[in-house]
C-alpha cells in the first residue's frame, strides 16, 4: 500500500466531527470539514483590502465526493458560496487526495453607529 493510499483511506479521520471537523453547510449541503477562520491581518491577504471594507476570511477543508455527490462540482473561483449561510466570495479551491481546501471571504463595510440627534 502506497502512502497515498493510506492517505485516502484515512480521510474520515480528518473530517470526523469528534475528532477534528464540525458540522457546516456550503450552499445547502450539509457536511462535516475544518474550519479555520481568520481575519485579513492573520491571512495574510491584506492585498484584499479595499478602502472602506473589512474582510471575513475562512479556509475550509472537507471531502469532495461528499460535495459533490450532491452538488455535482466543488466550489469555483471567482463564484460565491453560502457558508453557514453567509455569503463567501470564493477565493480559491484546490482539491488533492480527496480532500477540498476551499478559500472564501465574506467583505464588509462598516456601519456607522449613529447617535440619537433629535433636539427635545
Amino acid at each position: 500500500m502506497s502512502f497515498k493510499d493510506a492517505i485516502c483511506a484515512d480521510l474520515d479521520i480528518f473530517t470526523d466531527i469528534t475528532e477534528f471537523a464540525e458540522l457546516i453547510e456550503i450552499d445547502g449541503v450539509e457536511l462535516p470539514a475544518q474550519v479555520v477562520p481568520s481575519t485579513a491581518e492573520k491571512s495574510q491577504r491584506l492585498q484584499e483590502q479595499f478602502a472602506g471594507l473589512y474582510g471575513d476570511f475562512v479556509t475550509i477543508y472537507f471531502q469532495s465526493a461528499e460535495y459533490t455527490s450532491v452538488r455535482g462540482q466543488l466550489p469555483v473561483k471567482g463564484n460565491w458560496a453560502l457558508i453557514g449561510h453567509k455569503r463567501f466570495d470564493v477565493i480559491e479551491t484546490h482539491e488533492q487526495l480527496g480532500i477540498c481546501k476551499v478559500i472564501a471571504a465574506a467583505y464588509r463595510q462598516p456601519t456607522p453607529r449613529l447617535g440619537d440627534y433629535r433636539r427635545n
